[in-house]
């Protein structure tokens, strides 16, 4: 992986109930960790190098089908408001 490389980061969050894939250009490679920047928002997400094929991929079609096989088995995720008055 070099610099402005294009990967694919499988973003699954079951907690919140996100489940999807982000385009990322990658910023900075370094010796055990490297960063990549949303081709969209523009935010910069920090991964640890052991996270290549398990988060993020080179392949989008991987990439979606991991967040996919994820999402079968998602519980739903319900807010709770409480009001007081």
């Amino acid at each position: 992986m070099k610099k402005k490389d294009i990967v694919y980061y499988a973003r699954i969050q079951p907690s919140l109930g996100v489940y999807d894939v982000l385009e990322l250009i990658v910023r900075t490679v370094e010796k055990d960790w490297f960063s990549g920047m949303d081709k969209r928002d523009k935010r910069v997400y920090l991964f640890n190098n052991k996270d290549i094929d398990k988060l993020v991929f080179i392949d989008r079609k991987v990439a979606l089908n991991k967040v996919k096989e994820a999402e079968k088995y998602k519980k739903e995720v319900y807010e709770k408001i409480e009001r007081t008055m």
